[in-house]
Formats: structure tokens, sequence, C-alpha cells
């Protein structure tokens, strides 16, 4: 079958839409194992020329379309395109449907969502269209027909994740991603154990109840033949990113997986680091293992936000500690800050901008605040009428998502602007291109012949 894939998300700087996501990058590689034709198109705003261009390329048979729960609007007008000029089945998965499967089904043209992670379940519903005898109820997928609504059940988690391919790449152009950065994205792992407000894994994690075990790892051999493979189809690579929140916070297979790293791999990496669990033994492991730059969300400079909105249970002395550790282990810090939360004040506002005063990161990733749909923290805003009427336009201007009487919008944008100019957004230098003077190239010690 020839599937046109498009991407509906919001285009960030400097990853273009198509942009590799892992769950994707799996799906796609699930379906071209099952004999399916592909095409991805990105859309991060409304472009009816590049809708067309796509639907002339590929001459799809079906769309499969995987949107971003901030991209409505850019999704509803391109399948409202589709559905007056085209007359096409449209399958939709991605955020969107997960958190909203009632929502996506009324989209124009959509005759099914994949809820939740589609590898089974989308590739099973895809194979059984061919064969419309075998019926198309299938496990973790909603349907629509002239009967109604089918809501069956989630089938159960992938727990293996050895099992499933490496993700595909090619189709979202990552060869000129890694040209650009120097870098390739790697997941090792799906689910989260932490219980953040602003974030719906724990409305993931609910409706996965009885599925199977929610936080999973794949094993330090399939990530090492991963980046073996990856290095050698892309060699310009000098950094190898880990996507995952959750990177750090398994004790028993964090220190496998360096190990392992550090034998077969000499290219420095960057990963996510849990302040509060970033303790002296596990900063030293990841020093020694190669790491260069720690992802950490600071999000507030209050402890009653971080802790009492947002449910992170961490302290400023923890982040504070885990700072200087970090830069102890020369670990380059970005700190991932949000202004303007719910119940944020004043106050709260100039405490975030004490706080990244004394942790002094190298980085400093600060977003205005936008109620993820979906989370608690956004029901949280909804129930006491703080959504911004502009909804999704806000997100895209890179604004404030809310509007409190106790700190209104143009308060953090203002600040915004201050925190932006006062502390630096973005590393100096591609410093992952840099290998030191004398020293053999990285790409040549890795992954050395095994006897």
């Amino acid at each position: 079958m020839r599937i046109l894939i498009l991407q509906i998300v919001r285009a960030v700087r400097a990853r273009p839409v198509p942009r590799f996501e892992p769950h994707l990058g799996t799906l796609l590689a699930l379906l071209q194992d099952c004999g399916h034709e592909l095409s991805l198109q990105g859309l991060a705003r409304f472009d009816l020329d590049a809708i067309k261009s796509a639907l002339a390329r590929a001459l799809p048979q079906l769309i499969y379309a995987d949107i971003s729960a901030t991209c409505v609007d850019v999704a509803r007008r391109a399948l409202e395109y589709i559905h007056e000029h085209e007359f096409l089945p449209v399958v939709a998965g991605g955020n969107l449907p997960t958190v909203d499967p009632a929502a996506s089904l009324s989209l124009p043209s959509v005759q099914a969502v994949a809820i939740g992670e589609p590898d089974a379940s989308l590739v099973t519903y895809l194979e059984r269209i061919k064969d419309p005898a075998a019926g198309q109820v299938v496990l973790g997928v909603w349907s629509r027909d002239e009967r109604g609504t089918a809501r069956p059940d989630l089938p159960p988690l992938v727990e293996d994740l050895d099992s499933l391919p490496f993700p595909e790449r090619d189709l979202f152009g990552y060869a000129g991603y890694v040209q650009r950065t120097g870098q390739v994205e790697v997941a090792v792992g799906r689910g989260c154990p932490q219980q953040c407000a602003y974030c719906v894994n724990d409305w993931l994690e609910e409706i996965y109840e009885n599925c199977g075990t929610w936080v999973r790892r794949r094993s330090p051999e399939n990530v090492l033949e991963e980046l073996e493979l990856l290095c050698e189809r892309y060699p310009s690579v000098r950094l190898i990113r880990f996507l995952d929140h959750a990177f750090a916070l398994d004790a028993d297979w964090l220190p496998a997986f360096l190990d392992t790293y550090a034998r077969r791999c000499a290219l420095p990496f960057r990963c996510h680091v849990r302040a509060n669990a970033a303790d002296e033994d596990t900063i030293q492991r990841l020093a020694r293992a190669g790491c260069r730059l720690a992802d950490v969300e600071v999000v507030s400079g209050s402890d009653f936000l971080r802790n009492e909105i947002f449910d992170m249970d961490l302290d400023n002395a923890q982040i504070k500690a885990a700072f200087t550790r970090l830069h102890a282990a020369r670990i380059r810090t970005r700190a991932i800050v949000y202004l303007g939360a719910p119940y944020e004040s004043e106050a709260s506002l100039e405490q975030t901008r004490t706080l990244l005063g004394e942790l002094r990161p190298n980085v400093v990733d600060v977003r205005p605040y936008y109620p993820w749909p979906g989370t608690r923290a956004a029901e949280t805003c909804r129930e006491n009428g703080w959504l911004h009427v502009r909804g999704e336009e806000q997100y895209y201007s890179d604004r404030n998502g809310i509007d409190m009487p106790a700190c209104r919008p143009a308060v953090v944008a203002a600040l915004l602007k201050r925190l932006r100019r006062e502390f630096p957004t973005a590393l100096a230098e591609p410093w992952w291109r840099r290998w030191p003077p004398g020293a053999r190239s990285p790409i040549g010690q890795m992954f050395p012949k095994r006897r």
C-alpha cells in the first residue's frame, strides 16, 4: 500500500520538519518491513503547496497523520483540503489521538485513530484494511463507520524493545541533520517513572494499567549496535544525544550501559539528568563514560511551583547540589525553565532569575509555559479559567499559554526577553566537532573489531 505520512508538529530551532522522532521512526520501519511504500511530509503550519506536492509525489492510497496535541488547527485545515479534494482515507496517531481520541476522530476524513504506542495496533490495522473480510476492529485503534464508533481496549505493551527494528531515519532527511549538527539522536527506552504534572506521562501510564511493564529499557548491546550502524551511515557524527528524560534514572541499567558505552564508543554524549537523582556516583559515571552536556529540568526557582503544582519532588537545594557536581565533573549544563506557570507570581519569577544566577548554567533554555493538553497542569488551568483565549496561537508565537490576574502574559514576556539577554541560550561553539589536537579520529576508535 502507498502511504503518505503527514507529520504535523511545531518547528523548533535547528530542527525543521519533518523531524526525527523515535516512536514515529520505529513505526515507519515496521510499515516498511510489511512492504508498504512510504513517503513523509512535515507540516509545522498550513502549507497548501507542500500538501499538493506531497500528494502528487506519493500518489497515496491512504494517509497516516501523526498529530501533535498543539497542532490541531494545522491538522484540521490540512485534512479539510484532503477531504474536499482527494477523498482519501485518513488514519491518525501521535499525541493528539492519545489524549483526545474522540476529537481526533471528528477531524475531516479520519476513519480511525491509534492510541498510545502504535507499534502493534496500527501495523495490524493497516494489514487488515487489505482484507475487509477479516474485520477491522483492532486493539488500540478507535474506528468509525456507518455502524458507529468502535472503542477497543489497548493491546499489551511491547516489553522486549530489542525485538523492534531500529527507527527509520532516511525519510526524515536525517543525513542533512547530522551534517548540520554533528549529532545523532537515540532513545534507549520507553516510559518514565516520574509523575510531573506538566507531562502526559502519568496519563499514559494510567491508560496502560494492566497492559504490561510501563518503564522499559533496551539492552546496552542493542543500543550500541544501533550506534555502530548510525556512525557507519553518517560519518560526520561527533556527538550522541540520548533523548530519554529518564535516561539516568535506572540505577540497575545505567551502570551496565555506561560501562558498555565507554568500552565500545569514543564519542562524547549528552543526556537528561534529573537533579534529585544526580548523586556523586552517578555524575562521575556519566563523566567517565563521555557525558559532556547534561539537560536538567529546573523548571522554576520556586519550590512551591515545582512541587505543589508540577509534582516534581525536587527542591532548590537538590538542584544546586546537582549543578555543583556536574560543573566539578566538567559536564556542561543546560537548564530548562518555564515562565508563567499556574500560580506564578512576580515574586516567583524573580526567584527563578535569582536561582539561575546562582546555578550559572552553560546554557539556559527558557520557555513561556504552555499547558500541554492532557496534563494535570493544563486541567488546573482549565478549572481556574486561565487558558489563554488565543490557544495554540500563543504556543506558536512563543508566548505564555495562560492568563492569570497575578501574572499577566506581558510580565512573563518581559522577563523572558530579559533572561534570554542575560544568559546564554546556545553553546558558543560546536564543541563536539573539535577533537583534541593530536588525537586519533573518534570514528576510527569506535566499535573496535571483535576477535
